[in-house]
């Protein structure tokens, strides 16, 4: 492998980088990517401590899928802007103030959980300030992420940086699965919080020799966000994607809402079984986006993705049709690979079919199209308590089904 030194730049780049970690060939990747895994961490004690803590203390299921909701509603409103920040100001920046205000909101509620969680509506308002702060932070990473590689190495790049985020993550999930019963939920979002901030510090030094986004700095942020918006609108196999993200969002991805209360009233365990059947489903999106690294620079990609719904939807339907701690341990493997491949090939799909100039808002739009994912917490949590948790996610995983099935039908999606 022979290494070529741009003149303007003194970091080394690597000419026809090959095989399934090719995006590790450069530099300002790998900074990014353990920038991202920190990330994760907090992400991921967050959603599992939260949820758990509410279904704990409330016994309602609906409750415990609407921490999820309220966390996700502020991205209809605020992800088109954090896209349109991402092209226009240094990511690294919008990483670091991510990541310190990220570390104050679990702060508030390590203080509340400790507590007693009384009064409730404030723990709702607080998570409606963490969603705020994820509307910042995907679209910034994930243009750090393709910024920082050729563009033919894309597709890996982002499948690099999904394995690394979601198996850090996976082991991020049994600690804190772990913590809740040792330790408590309190001091599980402390170091949640801790995890974000210390994130957004190597995002700051990952940034540095990268450059910001692309747009213009004449004009707004504002008009940035309602011209992105306006051209992507304008973009058949955009306006697909984010259709098909949208849907699969309100109905596959809602699935998390409700585990809290497959562990607890199908599978019979504890925090520490909860923490387990995330830590595997952590384990699955792992392996689902290693497969998208060994596939390298998949030629039918539109297809790939119909592909990978189908598989979510049957996963999903069947996880916990069985009851049986053992066989959910499996197949929940399965929903997350498919889930994981899912978000990575749209991620892909949308940043190699906007300009560049354009990569932070593309993304900021798909964040915008799963805050519409609310709805599906909700409805899930609500028809789980109506009909049982095992029948709401076999109706949602056919929908999932369902959805691929019309994909097909589009001919922008097939040619990819």
């Amino acid at each position: 492998m022979t290494t070529q030194v741009s003149s303007k730049s003194h970091t080394p780049t690597f000419s026809r980088p090959r095989g399934p970690f090719a995006a590790f060939a450069f530099p300002r990747f790998r900074k990014v990517w353990i920038a991202s895994v920190v990330f994760s961490l907090g992400n991921w004690g967050e959603r599992l401590a939260t949820g758990w803590v509410v279904l704990n203390e409330t016994e309602s299921v609906f409750l415990a899928a609407a921490t999820f909701a309220v966390r996700q509603a502020p991205q209809l409103i605020f992800a088109p802007i954090g896209g349109a920040a991402a092209d226009r100001f240094s990511r690294g920046n919008i990483m670091l103030l991510a990541g310190i205000y990220k570390a104050i909101v679990l702060s508030a509620l390590a203080l509340i959980t400790a507590n007693g969680l009384e009064p409730l509506w404030v723990v709702f308002v607080i998570l409606a300030f963490s969603g705020v702060g994820h509307s910042f932070e995907l679209p910034a990473v994930q243009g750090m992420v393709t910024g920082s590689v050729p563009r033919n190495i894309r597709m890996n790049a982002v499948a690099v940086q999904s394995t690394g985020m979601r198996a850090i993550g996976a082991l991020g999930a049994l600690a804190a699965g772990f913590a809740i019963n040792l330790l408590g939920v309190p001091v599980t979002f402390l170091a949640s919080g801790a995890s974000f901030a210390l994130g957004g510090v190597l995002a700051l030094f990952a940034n540095k020799d990268l450059q910001a986004g692309g747009a213009q700095r004449s004009g707004s942020v504002v008009r940035d966000t309602i011209d992105g918006l306006k051209i992507m609108s304008t973009m058949p196999i955009v306006r697909m994607i984010l259709i098909t993200a949208v849907v699969v969002e309100i109905f596959g991805f809602a699935y998390g809402a409700v585990m809290p209360a497959v562990a607890k009233e199908v599978l019979s365990v504890d925090e520490k079984g909860l923490g387990t059947l995330t830590m595997m489903a952590g384990f699955g999106s792992m392996f689902g986006t290693i497969f998208l690294m060994l596939l390298g620079d998949f030629k039918r990609k539109g297809l790939l993705l119909i592909g990978i719904a189908f598989a979510y939807g049957t996963f999903l339907a069947t996880f916990s049709a069985f009851g049986s701690y053992a066989i959910a341990l499996l197949l929940i493997m399965g929903v997350g690979a498919s889930a994981a491949a899912f978000d990575a090939m749209q991620w892909t799909l949308l940043q190699l079919n906007v300009p560049d100039q354009m990569r932070g808002r593309a993304v900021g739009a798909w964040v915008f199209a799963i805050g519409f994912g609310w709805i599906g917490h909700l409805g899930l949590g609500a028809l789980g308590e109506l009909i049982g948790v095992q029948w709401a996610l076999a109706a949602a995983g056919a929908i999932v089904v369902a959805t691929g099935m019309l994909a097909l039908f589009s001919p922008s999606l097939r040619r990819l």
